[in-house]
């Protein structure tokens, strides 16, 4: 079954001169920004990319918060619109740029169509940030991650009371993003609470195994079909789709994060 996730190709699709008009704002290690590089590539697209620097809190700069209110990356800007969040991004790129590449999200009544959309859906609904900040805080629910100690060190002390503070400040600065800003800080704050609640963190992991033995079974399935077909498969049929997107970047966020072991190797 062809489910492997390269990295490179992730990034393959940056031109110099970006002739499809598109321009995403991204910041290279963010899973949801790995999905759209990732869309972009099978589609064949070229674009131009502009790093939003997370560490620095560069994604709550004003400048940003004007492109995206909600302050997160990836932002889509092609021909003056403006698009955010990365399952929009994703049937955007797929609708406007139908005749390029494969279609990443067919046509739900076909049976290929409703497939892909059970398990985009099912897939798109987990806590994927949980996982990251969970293994961050509790390196001991993960196992071999592939992030250096220092940076798993520094992620620990990224979103603090202060940061909360500094939107609240942002927010009487700029009244014309003051609803976003405390919006944002608001869920920043929920963020710092949910990262201390270790009961919830293990709940969400152990959720996971039951979505991918969802996902383990599907394959056999295409495995079948394969073995009788002699026809490469994905995850959903012989096309690679949003679905197929999904499931990379989360194989790849699982490895990255050290819960490749548990999640994949005991799922041969």
């Amino acid at each position: 079954i062809a489910l492997t996730f390269n990295s490179k190709m992730a990034a393959s699709s940056t031109t110099r001169n970006g002739d499809h008009g598109l321009t995403l704002y991204h910041f290279d290690s963010s899973f949801f920004s790995t999905k759209v590089r990732l869309a972009l590539a099978v589609k064949g697209l070229s674009y131009q990319k502009q790093d939003v620097f997370h560490a620095g809190e560069e994604n709550f700069e004003p400048w940003f918060m004007r492109l995206n209110p909600l302050g997160e990356v990836p932002v889509l800007v092609h021909g003056g619109k403006v698009i955010y969040d990365s399952t929009r991004i994703i049937d955007y790129l797929d609708t406007v740029f139908h005749d390029k590449g494969p279609r990443l999200a067919p046509p739900d009544d076909t049976d290929l169509g409703r497939r892909v959309r059970h398990f985009r859906d099912l897939l798109d609904d987990l806590p994927v940030e949980w996982y990251t900040y969970g293994s961050f805080y509790y390196p001991e629910l993960a196992n071999d991650s592939l992030i250096p100690g220092i940076l798993r060190r520094k992620a620990r002390h990224a979103l603090t009371p202060s940061t909360v503070q500094r939107l609240r400040d942002l927010a009487g600065a700029h009244p014309d993003l003051a609803e976003a800003y405390l919006a944002k800080a608001d869920k920043v704050e929920q963020r710092i609470r949910d990262r201390e609640n270790r009961l919830q963190i293990e709940k969400v992991i152990d959720d996971l195994w039951v979505t991918l033995d969802e996902v383990e079974k599907e394959l056999e399935e295409r495995k079948k079909e394969e073995e009788a077909t002699g026809q490469q498969q994905w995850l959903c049929g012989e096309s690679f789709t949003a679905a197929d997107i999904m499931l990379s970047c989360l194989l790849h966020r699982l490895t990255l994060v050290g819960l490749y072991s548990r999640a994949v190797q005991q799922r041969p």
